[in-house]
């Protein structure tokens, strides 16, 4: 009861962003996420995703390299997904899941450990 009203009051503060999701099929990332600064990643039912604005966030920094390729697949592996970007040094780049299985985001990172990142991503609804 305390965990989920901690939850409850973080989610009103910012967001409930430490607790592990498993994502288990493509079709629960499929769509356009965005984060706070309007970056945007376009997940494709194919596994594959496009981006816009990622050079700027935290994953550009750690990846040489990304601004003209913002492109690749992804894998998923419960909590979190392998990612690959097409053509661009960056390696062990992970997408960690954190919320809920309704309401999720998602971020780029190299820490699993962690409990969350900066450049978090949401997906768009409608």
């Amino acid at each position: 009861m305390g965990a989920a009203l901690g939850c409850v009051v973080t989610l009103l503060l910012a967001s409930c962003s430490d607790y592990p999701v498993e994502v288990d099929t493509v079709d629960q990332l499929t769509g356009v996420s965005s984060d706070f600064a309007g970056r945007t990643v376009e997940f494709k039912g194919d596994g594959t995703f496009t981006a816009e604005g990622l050079d700027k966030a935290e994953v550009g920094a750690e990846c040489s390299g990304i601004a003209d390729r913002q492109q690749g697949t992804l894998s998923l592996l419960g909590s979190y997904g392998e990612v690959t970007f097409d053509g661009v040094d960056c390696e062990d780049m992970k997408l960690a899941f954190h919320g809920s299985p309704s309401s999720f985001v998602a971020c780029f990172t190299r820490d699993m450990t962690s409990g969350g990142c900066t450049d978090e991503f949401s997906r768009e609804k409608g």
